[in-house]
């Protein structure tokens, strides 16, 4: 009868604490759910403190002036910067991805770390930009500097080539040295040619480039007008070229036969109007008279 009691007794007990502890397990539960949204809050805002020191930093301007002018250790400076920053955000982009995939469940039950997510997003969408944009200028830097150093040292070969063009068009068994000679100049030219248009990119973007470039455009120019030499040349009998010397000489003598005339025309035209303009000046002058 009496183990009959305890049993009962023991069931009501159970009964009456099972809501109780349920609560509380509840509780707890709420409790730690709360706790691991702060936690990925405090992680997430480090993320996002950490992503607006990347930004800040590609955010640095590459003026050309004559303070800052381009050089090698410039470019070097800025290969550096953008190579380390580039490093910085994959390996923010790394752990981002890996911490935000594993917090996915959390992240997505909460509209306060949702937002916070999106804006890590956008944010780092914003750095890549940046950091897209001024490689993007450092690359137009480069490209003038070795368009400068291409452009202004070709000097000493075109000469050679010219050189070895007048040669080779003096016989036509030489014909085939002449063609390799023409080949070899229209190859360097067409990336004369390259460079000048990249150069020309960059002075546009970066106006501290303009002095630079119009001696460079000057360089090129020189070169575009030897490159058409070196491809006019070709075998001429002794005839020919007597013939095309002589008529060369010609033009040049009616040219200055031309010039000669244009100036002593001017000069009298300006002989002229000094004599009209004294003999208005002495008609003033003079004292007029009144008539009847």
């Amino acid at each position: 009868m009496m183990r009959r009691i305890n049993s009962l007794l023991l069931l009501i007990a159970f009964f009456t604490l099972m809501p109780l502890v349920a609560g509380a397990q509840e509780a707890t539960t709420e409790e730690d759910l709360e706790s691991t949204y702060v936690d990925i809050e405090e992680r997430m805002l480090l993320f996002e403190e950490e992503l607006n020191q990347l930004y800040a930093l590609s955010r640095f301007q590459m003026n050309i002036d004559l303070e800052m002018p381009l050089t090698s250790q410039l470019l070097e400076a800025v290969s550096g910067r953008l190579s380390s920053l580039s490093q910085s955000l994959n390996s923010f982009t790394t752990r981002w991805n890996t911490y935000s995939q594993a917090q996915q469940v959390y992240i997505a039950d909460n509209d306060s770390l949702l937002n916070m997510s999106a804006q890590i997003q956008q944010m780092q969408q914003t750095v890549n930009d940046t950091l897209t944009s001024r490689q993007q200028q450092f690359d137009q830097l480069s490209a003038f500097s070795k368009a400068e150093q291409f452009i202004w040292g070709q000097d000493k070969k075109y000469r050679t080539l010219y050189k070895q063009a007048q040669q080779y068009s003096l016989s036509p068994k030489l014909a085939s040295q002449l063609e390799k000679v023409k080949a070899e100049e229209s190859n360097i030219f067409s990336q004369a040619q390259e460079y000048y248009s990249q150069a020309q990119q960059a002075s546009e973007t970066f106006p501290g480039l303009e002095v630079r470039m119009k001696g460079m455009e000057k360089k090129f120019v020189e070169l575009q007008s030897v490159s058409a030499k070196i491809q006019e040349m070709e075998y001429k009998p002794f005839i020919q070229r007597i013939k095309d010397y002589l008529l060369g000489l010609a033009a040049v003598a009616i040219l200055m036969m031309f010039v000669n005339l244009l100036s002593q025309k001017l000069k009298q035209l300006k002989a002229a109007r000094e004599q009209a303009k004294k003999m208005k000046e002495s008609m003033m002058g003079q004292k007029e008279y009144p008539t009847i």
